[in-house]
């Protein structure tokens, strides 16, 4: 199979958007498992999350119709994995804080991972002067950026209740 190569700032711009949709699939997969295995707090967060991302998924999608770009594209490799990684996690960490404090990490990981994708759409998209987009990648950059220091005080409240 021949892969076509991609060749212009728009066709990129259109990778960059599957991709980050994907990323938003993967949370959409694995978002219940790795609901099932937190504690409270975790899952409080994830449910908000959750909602978040399938909004965030409508918004790409539509980003992509306006481009002409088919909604599929590879999986996002990174994301997906940092998601695996959080599955095991919870297959090899005891319930309670200290999963729970491990899942966070992961979580973390993800949105860090998201919000640099995002940064690179918004700089494609600001090349092409293309304003809506930037506007709707920055704005969900930003609630990746809220979500991050979320979790960073989730975090610390979690790690206060280590032994």
């Amino acid at each position: 199979m021949v892969m076509s190569k991609t060749a212009t700032t728009e066709q990129l711009l259109i990778v960059a958007l599957q991709d980050l949709l994907d990323a938003k699939r993967a949370w959409e997969e694995k978002g219940g498992s790795l609901r099932d295995g937190a504690g409270w707090q975790v899952r409080a967060f994830l449910d908000q999350d959750l909602a978040r991302s399938a909004r965030q998924a409508e918004t790409l999608g539509r980003l992509l119709g306006e481009l002409g770009g088919e909604v599929e594209g590879n999986p996002n490799i990174w994301l997906r994995a940092i998601l695996d990684d959080a599955e095991r996690d919870i297959a090899s960490t005891v319930s309670g804080p200290l999963r729970d404090t491990a899942l966070i990490g992961a979580f973390r990981n993800g949105k860090q991972a998201e919000r640099v994708s995002f940064e690179t759409a918004m700089a494609l998209a600001a090349k092409l002067d293309n304003a809506p987009a930037d506007a709707a990648l920055t704005e969900i950059r930003d609630e990746h950026a809220a979500a991050d220091a979320d979790l960073a005080e989730l975090l610390a409240r979690t790690v206060d209740e280590l032994n």
